[in-house]
């Protein structure tokens, strides 16, 4: 076998002949890439790559949803800081403005004084009526105390 003969079956696998003028480009290389096997590898190749390329996009998008609610998180976290510290501050100061000492001094700054003398005075009667009669005329809610049950502890 002489070397340009070698060098035309390397061109032309097949039969060694060129190919006729009517071929496809794939016979004038002597690799035929457009044959039904490679055709059918592609065919079942593709639904994979397309469940491949779904699952990837629904990865990526779980991912960032888990992005987006971590920053939401940590934003109601600081709001949640935030508001605990102002309660906080809120209670010492209603804390500062029921303090006895405190208010007594706001009282004398206001002009509040002592009273100088109390004046004491009598139990309101109706003319002509005994307290006792005043008081049995009075309406029956919440004239005595409330009974307790047995077995009631409630008081």
């Amino acid at each position: 076998m002489t070397p340009s003969t070698r060098i035309a079956r390397a061109r032309h696998p097949v039969d060694g002949n060129p190919p006729a003028s009517g071929s496809t480009a794939s016979e004038w290389i002597g690799i035929n890439v457009s044959s039904e096997e490679n055709a059918r590898r592609m065919r079942g190749l593709l639904p994979l790559l397309l469940i491949a390329l779904v699952a990837a996009l629904g990865v990526s998008s779980l991912r960032i949803e888990l992005i987006r609610v971590r920053y939401a998180m940590a934003t109601a976290l600081k709001e949640e800081d935030a508001l605990l510290g102002e309660q906080r501050r809120l209670i010492v100061h209603r804390l500062q403005l029921r303090d006895p000492v405190d208010l007594a001094i706001r009282a004398r700054a206001l002009g509040f004084r002592p009273h100088a003398r109390a004046l004491s005075l009598p139990e309101p009667t109706i003319p002509g009526l005994s307290l006792a009669e005043a008081i049995g005329n009075l309406p029956a809610v919440g004239a005595r105390p409330a009974t307790v049950e047995s077995g009631n502890d409630w008081q």
